[in-house]
């Protein structure tokens, strides 16, 4: 995708999801900068859509809605209307609309995340027995192999989903000048 089909908004959750990558080291920032999608904020459905979650269980309840509809649950970042990146888990419908079943904060500007299949992340889930408290995929206190494992390797391309807009390498991942 060239850069200038990126919306500003784009650009400045890549710019800030790079930051935490190579300043903070972040091993999700990188798993997310490796195999990451862009998504469009798209308004909750009015009708035909499950409800949604309590605030702050994000990884639980896109999992859950993930689990009822076609398309995939999502993990890595939201821009947060204060311009900050905040980690965070949704939904995306197989034309790659955000469906964001706790997000509460304002509007979410972007987002960058891993499309991944429910089945998976169920799977990971269980072996990593995290399901009373679930902290998704990407986490770094999840305590399993799997977990370092997908920070060396990334998420398997059995556990990916294809949806979403694939972002432009890394060195257009900056603020265009005129």
């Amino acid at each position: 995708m060239p850069a200038e089909l990126l919306t500003p908004h784009d650009h400045v959750l890549l710019a800030a999801v790079t930051s935490l990558a190579t300043t903070t080291g972040s091993q999700a920032a990188r798993v997310v900068l490796d195999q990451g999608r862009l998504f469009t904020p798209a308004p909750w459905p009015r009708s035909g859509a499950p409800r949604r979650g309590a605030p702050g269980r994000c990884h639980r309840n896109a999992l859950r809605v993930a689990r009822l509809l076609p398309g995939a649950y999502a993990e890595g970042y939201a821009l947060a209307e204060d311009g900050t990146a905040r980690a965070h888990a949704w939904c995306v419908d197989v034309e790659g609309n955000v469906l964001d079943p706790a997000w509460s904060d304002g509007p979410v500007l972007a987002y960058l995340g891993v499309p991944m299949a429910w089945e998976f992340v169920l799977a990971f889930q269980k072996r990593t027995l995290t399901k009373t408290h679930f902290r998704g995929v990407l986490d770094p206190l999840v305590q399993a192999r799997d977990a370092e494992r997908i920070f060396r390797s990334g998420v398997p391309l059995y556990g990916m989903r294809d949806v979403g807009r694939i972002p432009p390498a890394l060195e257009c991942t900056a603020e265009p000048t005129h």
